[in-house]
């Protein structure tokens, strides 16, 4: 017996409708995610340029050239090194001891994000802040003093 396929048509276009929706999130899904990854790679790499600076805490590299690094210009690097959409950006530099060589200190990069896609089912899987501290050893005695760059004080970036 042969069997019509007059019924069968238009099944396609009903199971791609079902499926389609599946399938825009996930390709949302995976852009978002690659976006968000790359904003984290730039948090993490201004951290770290931060406490290298703040490390060597060079003279010659002084910004404002009154002879001391001060956490101005750890902030300045911090920005410089920063490449996100985003300006919502807090910077924290830390002493964990005295400003005394071989002692440590931390750099904090807090950077506010927002989806790029905006669609609420992906943005819920999104953290709305990517933070990085760089922990560091003081190469030469620190000239700066603790403090916070960030929309609560002073500007950041």
């Amino acid at each position: 017996m042969e069997r019509s396929h007059h019924n069968e048509r238009g099944a396609s276009a009903v199971e791609m409708a079902f499926v389609a929706p599946f399938l825009l999130i996930l390709l949302l899904g995976i852009i978002e995610f690659g976006f968000v990854f790359g904003q984290y790679n730039e948090v993490r790499h201004a951290a770290r340029e931060g406490a290298r600076f703040a490390a060597v805490s060079n003279v010659d590299l002084d910004t404002d050239s009154d002879g001391d690094i001060d956490a101005t210009d750890i902030k300045n690097t911090v920005c410089g090194a920063l490449n996100l959409p985003s300006t919502n950006v807090e910077i924290e530099v830390d002493l964990l001891g005295t400003s005394a060589i071989g002692q440590t200190a931390e750099v904090t990069v807090t950077a506010h994000i927002e989806s790029l896609s905006g669609a609420p089912i992906i943005s819920g899987f999104v953290p709305d802040d990517l933070e990085n501290t760089a922990t560091f050893r003081l190469e030469q005695k620190a000239t700066w003093t603790d403090q916070t760059f960030g929309s609560s004080s002073v500007d950041a970036c």
